[in-house]
């Protein structure tokens, strides 16, 4: 995919991510964009800092006229199997789709793909191609099938190998990847290798700009009333502070809640961890014509079967008590087909519809070095 294609699909997708996150639960979202927490940990042991450190010297390296030396590529492809390799950043990202996903804030999310070597007791942590594919399955199972499918485009799984196992060669035609214990070589001509770079690169730097966004949206702190993590639901004062650290703190001494939480909370246990839901009577197979539509936009629908009319207007009438309207229009409170995100239901009759409803995507101006 062009880099300038996959970074406008990209940047739709994560708009819709984050922007569901933070309705779902804006506590965790911040606490995940703000990541690699530790416990009490010194100034100077992020491994974040370094990843930016790093995404600044590749568009550095990247934007210099005349081209690159093979040395100077040889640095470059470094950079990008570093950045392939940041973990500290993308639990982050995970963090946040796994707050679609109804789970409860994370220190440690990919842990659970450590390895122990069975001799020597060393820790093993999962490389980019393990992180990007857990990163591509997360997505999909909350029914974001582009967003999944683009995360599985970011870094080229070939190149980060070859680099990290000095597995390739620099030649005048482009990048050699001789897989010297298994597997066909193959060459990658310089304009390849270059779009993988300029993928990983601009990736990389739209994700922060979500982050800081989000974390910005807490400068200046203020309180949230709701669940961090697997603390019980109360008031949290959140403060994003301009060295970049987070403060969150409560003095609750017990749950609290308000209409605004308890609302949500109806709305995220009927997603049951999607972004999008429908709901339809049992044997209905006219409004799922749209499904097709839907799933083109980026999204699988949870399809939930209503039986019969009288349950289906039962559930009308529970959303109408509950105020579970994303809308205050009435042609929108009746036809079509019934949907939900984490936002609230709506009717839908057309694609266009569903794609006026979904959060305002942004304009991108956004430039990466060439990598040539």
């Amino acid at each position: 995919m062009e880099p300038s294609t996959f970074i406008r699909e990209l940047n739709a997708q994560l708009t819709y991510l984050f922007a569901f996150a933070q309705k779902i639960n804006e506590l965790d979202t911040v606490a995940a964009v703000c990541g690699e927490f530790r416990g009490a940990q010194d100034a100077g042991w992020s491994t974040m800092q370094t990843a930016h450190e790093v995404k600044a010297e590749l568009t550095t390296a990247t934007s210099r006229k005349g081209g690159l030396s093979l040395a100077e590529m040889r640095y470059v492809l470094c950079l990008y199997s570093h950045l392939a390799e940041a973990g500290g950043v993308y639990e982050g990202l995970l963090n946040t789709i796994q707050v679609a996903q109804l789970k409860p804030y994370n220190l440690w999310p990919f842990q659970d793909m450590v390895r122990v070597h069975k001799k020597s007791r060393a820790i093993i942590g999962p490389n980019a191609n393990a992180m990007f594919r857990r990163l591509a399955e997360a997505a999909d199972s909350i029914g974001m099938s582009k967003l999944a499918c683009l995360l599985g485009e970011t870094f080229r799984d070939d190149i980060r190998n070859g680099i990290a196992h000095a597995d390739y060669i620099l030649a005048h035609d482009g990048l050699r990847l001789r897989r010297r214990n298994g597997g066909v070589p193959i060459l990658l001509p310089f304009e390849e290798v270059s779009d993988a770079i300029q993928r990983g690169d601009l990736f990389f730097e739209l994700l922060q700009r979500f982050y800081g966004s989000v974390a910005m949206s807490f400068s200046p702190g203020r309180t949230v009333i709701g669940r961090f993590s697997d603390n019980f639901p109360m008031p949290w004062k959140v403060e994003c502070r301009e060295n970049g650290g987070l403060s969150i703190s409560s003095s609750s001494p017990g749950p609290v809640t308000d209409s605004a939480y308890d609302r949500q909370q109806l709305i995220n246990s009927r997603l049951d961890g999607r972004v999008v839901a429908a709901y339809i009577v049992t044997g209905n197979q006219a409004e799922p014509l749209l499904f097709n539509d839907i799933r083109d936009v980026g999204f699988e629908v949870l399809v939930v079967e209503v039986e019969g009319n009288e349950r289906y207007i039962d559930l009308i009438r529970d959303i109408d008590k509950n105020a579970l309207w994303d809308t205050q229009s009435s042609e929108q409170r009746s036809g079509g087909l019934l949907l939900l995100t984490p936002f609230g239901f709506r009717c839908i009759r057309t694609v266009n519809e569903f794609k006026d409803w979904l959060p305002k995507v942004a304009e991108l101006e956004i430039v990466a070095g060439d990598g040539q």
